[in-house]
């Protein structure tokens, strides 16, 4: 059987526009977990509850405010705001081009030039079908009550054209919508 990111593939380099959501992506589940290490990974479809409820099992809790149990992920990662970029340490995307790419991975590190997988966070799925996430979570005690960041609406020039210069980058044919 094929597995689903080969399908996910397929579907977009046949594709001319794609709209991502949950039901669509339909990819979900832990990837790897390390209580030890404060790292997990997971699949973009899984949703804000079952993160919780594995974290729970080891008195951990993610970083980052969520408003719905509910939504996925993958969802919170692509409306997100500086809050979850924090917590991101790698990515796993398919680009425009059909391309399973890997940014970042299950390490806190320096490293030279651009840090995609936080540069992706708030893409709103118009730059690339993300698949997997790895982010840092914390204990509880240390976590506490977490609260809605303030979000500031900033249309500035700069902020335009990178967002155009990332879609160039990730999706170059123009099917995410």
């Amino acid at each position: 059987m094929i597995d689903r990111i080969t399908q996910l593939q397929a579907l977009v380099k046949a594709s001319d526009s794609l709209q991502i959501n949950a039901q669509w992506l339909d990819y979900a589940g832990v990837v790897e977990y390390y209580p030890e290490e404060l790292v997990m990974t997971v699949k973009a479809g899984t949703t804000i509850a079952e993160l919780k409820k594995q974290l729970s099992k080891n008195n951990q809790s993610l970083t980052f405010y969520t408003k719905d149990d509910s939504a996925s992920i993958g969802a919170v990662y692509t409306n997100g705001g500086q809050d979850i970029s924090d917590s991101v340490l790698g990515v796993q995307i398919i680009d425009g081009n059909g391309e399973l790419l890997n940014f970042g991975g299950q390490v806190m590190k320096n490293v030279a030039g651009y840090d995609v997988a936080r540069l992706l966070v708030g893409s709103k799925g118009k730059l690339a079908v993300i698949t997997q996430i790895s982010f840092k979570v914390l204990p509880s005690a240390y976590v506490g009550e977490l609260s809605a960041p303030v979000k500031v609406s900033n249309n500035l020039a700069l902020r335009v054209e990178i967002e155009q210069r990332l879609k160039l980058v990730f999706d170059p044919k123009g099917i995410f919508q």
